[in-house]
């Protein structure tokens, strides 16, 4: 056998020999198992040291892209040489919430002296143009709509600031709302179409005359026309009415944008707030406390917490008429000061509509309260 070779088996019996043999339980280390191989302490190492942050300036940053509802394809207002109605549809197929696919638009053309300068706003109004909405429920709007539900809206939207107008992109009139409307905040949802800019209504607004309606704490009288008696339904395409009641739900679009902060777009205005914004809410309090800094007996939503609808309900009362105004001074209602601070275009002043020669209301008929077993008690 050559020397090489014998080395390698000389040394590979070697191995064989020096291989350890299974450790019996004389032979183990302190602290090891019975059973088992015998396990050998780690050594003692140094805490990992936590580094400081990094500057800020060496962050990588993200930015956030927010969220922006995609245009309805088939808007009037987005192409106003397109025939009307147009049939409006949602990229992407129809929404989850509140869709308006396969509603038809028409475009409502808004205009108004403002410095010398004709200003011009477009808002869509659209419907479902069978016997119901895309929720599935009974729908009487296509059969009755005309021109007279237009001028409706038209003359109550001339009663607020320009900058509020323009907040506005449609008016969806679908019977979806069990009451009179909804002035949803925007959901920032793919699903949703409530994007914070559009109405909905009911067309019991402009079908029926003003009723008593149950509010929070009491009823209230539901303004739909400045006249008691009437409806908009089948009246002149040039009449003079407006909805007070539609200008409530304009107080919520306000509400999101041009009072509240863009962080918290929903909740109540300071200057509105009573017990239902406070973490023990109204529950335990007597009539009268609960009660206290509402302008009408609609003060709170029925489903959320907080005084949103009170907000809306000053709103109304700042545009409705010279008496109401009146009233929120004999209030004390704290939001007077927002209210004027708003009430501006471009910087100037916007007089009151009943002193730009549109329609104002010389009796109102106050709110029926609980604290005072369903009495006019207030003047308001």
């Amino acid at each position: 056998m050559a020397w090489p070779s014998i080395l390698a088996w000389s040394l590979f019996g070697a191995a064989l020999v020096s291989w350890p043999s299974p450790a019996t339980s004389s032979d183990r280390l302190p602290g090891a198992p019975t059973e088992g191989p015998a396990r050998i302490p780690l050594p003692h190492l140094p805490p990992i040291p936590t580094l400081p942050p990094a500057p800020a300036e060496d962050r990588a940053v993200v930015p956030i892209v927010p969220f922006v509802h995609a245009p309805l394809l088939g808007d009037p207002c987005r192409d106003e040489n397109s025939r009307e109605p147009s049939v409006l549809r949602e990229p992407g197929g129809p929404k989850r919430y509140f869709s308006v696919d396969g509603y038809v638009a028409k475009r409502m053309i808004v205009t108004r002296e403002l410095g010398g300068v004709t200003r011009r706003h477009c808002i869509s109004v659209a419907w479902p143009p069978g016997d119901k909405n895309t929720a599935g429920k009974p729908c009487r709007v296509a059969a009755g709509i005309d021109a007279a539900w237009f001028r409706a809206l038209e003359n109550t939207l001339a009663r607020i600031p320009w900058s509020h107008v323009e907040l506005i992109r449609r008016f969806v009139i679908d019977d979806r709302p069990t009451g009179h409307g909804v002035a949803p905040y925007d959901r920032k949802a793919a699903d949703d179409a409530r994007d914070g800019h559009t109405i909905w209504l009911s067309s019991h607004l402009f079908r029926d005359p003003n009723h008593s309606v149950r509010g929070n704490y009491g009823t209230y009288w539901a303004y739909h026309v400045n006249v008691d008696g009437v409806a908009f339904d089948g009246k002149k395409p040039n009449h003079q009415l407006f909805s007070p009641v539609l200008l409530h739900e304009i107080g919520h679009t306000v509400m999101y944008h041009l009072v509240n902060a863009e962080a918290d777009p929903v909740s109540t205005p300071e200057c509105a707030r009573t017990c239902a914004d406070t973490p023990e809410g109204c529950s335990a309090l007597p009539p009268d406390h609960r009660e206290r800094g509402c302008i009408s007996t609609y003060c709170r939503p029925f489903d959320y917490p907080g005084s949103t609808e009170n907000w809306a309900e000053l709103y109304r009362f700042h545009y409705q008429s010279s008496t109401t105004r009146a009233l929120l001074t004999r209030a004390g209602a704290t939001c007077r000061g927002e209210l004027a601070r708003i009430d501006n275009d471009g910087g100037s002043v916007v007089p009151p509509p009943w002193e730009r020669g549109l329609p104002d209301i010389a009796r109102f008929r106050p709110s029926h309260w609980k604290s005072c077993k369903g009495r006019p008690c207030k003047p308001w």
